[in-house]
């Protein structure tokens, strides 16, 4: 166990929970910044916090010992465009014809 998985696992419970860092927070009488503190890793919680956590999401604390799952965070910003150029066809250019 790492205990820099924590933030990753609380997220992943969250969102498994169907919860938004908001719900969460008032579930487990926090602020939603404290929520996402502890999710970004710039926080580590208390156990009495852990403790309010599990109660909050419904789990059992050990649900925390696990490895979040490989899934990349989206960045900031828009994501990439998927480029996929076996369906189209071909784009036809204009060619112009210079006359001598």
């Amino acid at each position: 166990m790492d205990p820099k998985w924590f933030g990753g696992r609380l997220r992943e419970l969250r969102q498994q929970a169907g919860l938004t860092q908001q719900q969460l927070a008032e579930n487990a009488k926090m602020t939603r910044d404290g929520i996402a503190q502890i999710e970004t890793g710039k926080n580590s919680p208390s156990w009495e916090t852990v403790v309010v956590l599990c109660q909050a999401l419904g789990v059992d604390c050990t649900e925390f010992t696990k490895e979040p799952s490989d899934k990349k965070r989206p960045g900031p910003g828009r994501p990439p465009k998927v480029q996929d150029t076996a369906d189209k066809p071909a784009a036809k250019g204009k060619r112009k014809d210079k006359g001598a």
